[in-house]
C-alpha cells in the first residue's frame, strides 16, 4: 500500500486511519490508486450515501469538508449535494469537567465572580463548539459559545492529510479539471475561520452595522446580538442572548406571515447586493422572530460562516441575475465565463444554447412559481458539465438564496421571489451607475489608461523589432477563422480612426498655437484649426465608444 508523504508522525497514523476508512466503505477508484497492481478504475466518486458514510467515519473536519461541498453545486451533482445537506454537526455535549477548564484557562481562575451563573449543561452542541447559557453580574443573560478541548490540533491533524490527498489526486484524470489544492486551501481558510472566534466576534459586529438602518425596513426592526467582548477569546463568544421563535414555527395571520417572508428576503438580498457581506447559513434555527402585537422583527444569529463578496464578483452577480429574471442567455453566460475558471477548452456557444433552453423551460412558468434556488442550481450544473470551476463564493451565494428562499415559501407557498428581490437588485444597479463605485472605477481606469498611454510607444517599439528580427512568433487556434478575421479588422480600424483622430488634435492644437502669435491671421485658418480639434474629438469619442463595446 502507498502512504503519502506527512509532515509529522500524527499525520501518518491519522493517513492510515484514512485509508483504512475508505477502503472498508469501498471506493474502487481510490483502491486503484493507491495499491499497487490493483485493477484500474474510472476516476470517479464513491455512491452519495458512501461518501457520507466516510465522512462520518472520519470525524468532525470531514463532517466540515462535507457540509462545505453541499455548498458547491458547481462541483457536485444534485444527488449529492442532498446527501451531503443531511449531515450534521449534533454531537453530545462534553461534560462540564471538561469545558470549565478552558474558561479557566482563558478568563483566570477568578471568571465565576463575574457570572452570576453558568448552566453546566450545554443548550446546544456542535462537532467544534458547545453554548451554555450564564447571566453576568448586571443580570444580563447571555450565551457562551466554547470551543472543544484539543479541537484545532484535531482539525490542523486532518487538514495536513487532506491537503496531501489533493496534491496527490491533482496529478490525475480526475483532478486535471479542478484545482484541488486550491479547494482544500479554501476549505483550510474557512474551518480554521470557524474555530477563530475573535473572527465570529467581527463578522458579528459587522453584520449588525450593516443591518442596523436599511431603506427596505424601519429601524431597529432587523437585530443581531451584541459582543460582549471583555468576555470573548480566540476560544470562547459571548453574546447577547435573544429568545425567539422559529421561522418555520412561527403561528401568524396569513398577512403578516407575507409581510415576514418578504423581510427575511429583503434582510438576505441587501447583505449580497449591496454590502457584499452576507451571513451564509440563514436556516429557520438562525432567523428567529421577535416580533410583538405591533411590529415584526427579525433576529439573525451565528455568524460562524460569512462571506464576503468583492465589487467585481457582485458586479458579475448582478448580471447574472439580470439575465436570469430578463431571460437573457448570452448575459448568464458572459457572468458565468467571468466568475469561473477552467483548465480545459470549452464551447461558449453550446454553453449559451444550454442556458437558453433552461432559461425558456422556467420562464413557460407564472412567476410565483419560479423556484430561484432552483434555477440557479439548474444553471450551475451548465459550467459543472463544460468543467468551469466557480470560486467558492458561488455555492455559499446559491446555497443561502436557497435557504431564504425555502424559509419564505415556508411562510408563504406562492411566495413570489423575483419580484420581492427585483428593488435590491434595483438599488445595486443604481449604485454601480451613479454612485461611489462609479468614481473609483473611473479614477483606476484613468490611471491604467495613463500608464498605457505612456508605455505603448516603448511597447509597440519592442514589437515592432522582435517582428523585423523574426522573434516573434504567432499560434492561432483556427477554429473561428471568420470571426478573427472580422474582429482583426474591426481592430484595425479603430487604430486607424483613432490615429487620425490624433492627427486632426495635434494639427488643430499647432495652428490654434500659431494664431495666438499672429493676431492678422486669416480667418480661414482659424476655421480649419477648429474645425479639426471638433473631428479629432469627434473621432476620439466614437473610439472610446467602440472600445467600451465588445467586438
Amino acid at each position: 500500500m502507498f502512504l503519502l508523504a506527512a509532515k509529522s508522525a500524527a499525520a501518518s497514523q491519522r493517513q492510515a486511519e484514512i485509508v483504512e476508512v475508505i477502503l472498508r466503505n469501498g471506493w474502487n477508484y481510490f483502491r486503484s490508486r493507491i495499491i499497487k497492481d490493483a485493477q484500474p478504475e474510472q476516476p470517479a466518486l464513491p455512491l452519495p450515501h458512501v461518501l457520507r458514510q466516510i465522512l462520518i467515519e472520519l470525524g468532525p473536519t470531514f463532517v466540515k469538508l462535507g457540509q462545505l461541498l453541499s455548498t458547491r453545486p458547481d462541483l457536485l451533482s444534485p444527488e449529492y449535494i442532498s446527501v451531503l445537506e443531511t449531515l450534521q454537526n449534533n454531537v453530545p455535549a462534553l461534560p462540564w469537567s471538561e469545558i470549565e477548564p478552558v474558561l479557566q484557562n482563558d478568563f483566570g481562575e477568578s471568571f465565576q465572580s463575574e457570572f452570576l451563573t453558568i448552566e453546566p449543561v450545554a443548550i446546544a452542541a456542535g462537532s467544534l463548539a458547545q453554548v451554555h447559557r450564564g447571566i453576568l453580574k448586571n443580570r444580563q443573560t447571555v450565551a457562551i459559545k466554547i470551543q472543544r478541548p484539543g479541537i484545532r490540533e484535531i482539525v490542523e491533524r486532518d487538514l495536513e492529510v487532506l491537503e496531501s490527498l489533493a496534491n496527490w489526486f491533482s496529478r490525475d484524470k480526475f483532478g486535471q479539471a479542478y484545482d484541488l489544492p486550491g479547494l482544500a486551501e479554501e476549505f483550510r481558510y474557512s474551518l480554521l475561520g470557524e474555530l477563530d472566534f475573535y473572527r465570529e466576534a467581527r463578522n458579528t459586529e459587522q453584520l449588525c452595522q450593516n443591518l442596523r438602518n436599511s431603506r427596505f425596513w424601519k429601524p431597529g426592526q432587523v437585530v443581531v446580538p451584541k459582543v460582549y467582548w471583555n468576555w470573548t477569546t480566540d476560544r470562547i463568544l459571548t453574546l447577547e442572548w435573544i429568545e425567539g421563535i422559529k421561522l418555520n414555527q412561527v403561528d401568524l395571520p396569513e398577512p403578516r406571515k407575507k409581510r415576514l417572508a418578504t423581510l427575511a428576503v429583503q434582510v438576505v438580498m441587501q447583505q449580497i447586493y449591496l454590502d457584499r457581506f452576507f451571513h451564509a447559513d440563514p436556516h429557520p434555527g438562525n432567523f428567529l422572530y421577535i416580533g410583538d402585537e405591533t411590529q415584526d422583527r427579525l433576529a439573525l444569529l451565528d455568524c460562524g460562516m460569512v462571506a464576503m463578496i468583492d465589487p467585481r464578483t457582485q458586479s458579475i452577480l448582478t448580471d447574472l441575475l439580470i439575465g436570469i429574471v430578463y431571460e437573457r442567455p448570452k448575459i448568464v453566460t458572459q457572468a458565468i465565463r467571468e466568475l469561473g475558471f477552467t483548465r480545459l477548452e470549452v464551447d461558449l456557444r453550446a454553453i449559451e444554447s444550454a442556458f437558453d433552453r433552461l432559461l425558456r423551460r422556467f420562464y413557460t412558468r407564472p412567476l410565483t412559481e419560479i423556484n430561484l434556488a432552483e434555477l440557479l442550481n439548474e444553471a450551475l450544473k451548465v459550467p459543472r458539465e463544460n468543467n468551469i470551476q466557480m470560486p467558492g463564493t458561488i455555492g455559499l451565494f446559491v446555497k443561502t438564496i436557497a435557504n431564504v428562499e425555502g424559509i419564505a415559501r415556508q411562510l408563504d407557498p406562492l411566495f413570489p421571489f423575483v419580484e420581492v428581490a427585483r428593488p435590491v437588485v434595483e438599488q445595486a444597479i443604481r449604485l454601480r451607475l451613479f454612485g461611489t463605485e462609479l468614481w473609483q472605477d473611473a479614477v483606476q481606469s484613468s490611471l491604467y489608461l495613463s500608464r498605457l498611454t505612456t508605455q505603448f510607444p516603448q511597447r509597440f517599439e519592442v514589437l515592432l523589432d522582435r517582428l523585423e528580427r523574426s522573434e516573434l512568433g504567432i499560434n492561432l487556434g483556427w477554429r473561428l477563422e471568420q470571426e478573427f478575421l472580422h474582429t482583426q479588422q474591426q481592430g484595425m480600424n479603430r487604430l486607424s480612426l483613432a490615429i487620425l483622430s490624433m492627427g486632426s488634435l495635434v494639427s488643430g492644437a499647432i495652428l490654434q498655437q500659431l494664431l495666438g502669435h499672429d493676431p492678422l491671421s486669416p480667418p480661414l485658418i482659424e476655421i480649419v484649426s477648429q474645425g479639426l480639434l471638433l473631428s479629432g474629438i469627434g473621432l476620439m469619442s466614437w473610439v472610446i465608444i467602440a472600445l467600451l463595446r465588445p467586438f
